[in-house]
């Protein structure tokens, strides 16, 4: 028969566990450094910024945007007429506008061969 040793107990290294959380963190991390990209990103959100600042703005989508919205006030019954007037520098100018694109001059609806069709 044989005889089998006892077994000694196990004695983990000095400072292993002390050491463990350490090289577990070293093996884990990246060695890729990817500190570029931070970088990279700001500069596009600048350009961005950039870009949308100093680039002409078109007036026409400005009072095209401003016209919707003043259209929007008005069929909410939010502005009346008398307000959109108060809010005029030239209240008779803007009557003016109105009135010539709802009627307009009567000769532009005729040519000048038909406006002389009844001279003899």
């Amino acid at each position: 028969m044989s005889v089998i040793p006892p077994i000694q107990p196990f004695k983990e290294p000095k400072g292993y566990f002390e050491d463990l959380p350490d090289q577990i963190m070293a093996r884990v991390q990246s060695k890729t450094d990817y500190s570029w990209i931070k970088w990279a990103a700001v500069a596009i959100i600048a350009l961005s910024v950039g870009i949308y600042t100093f680039l002409p703005q078109s007036k026409t989508d400005e009072y095209l945007v401003l016209d919707n919205q003043v259209n929007l006030y008005i069929d909410a019954n939010y502005w009346t007429a008398e307000d959109i007037l108060s809010m005029s520098d030239n209240p008779d100018e803007l009557l003016e506008g109105i009135i010539e694109e709802e009627f307009p001059v009567v000769d532009e609806l005729w040519d000048t061969e038909d406006q002389n069709i009844f001279e003899l």
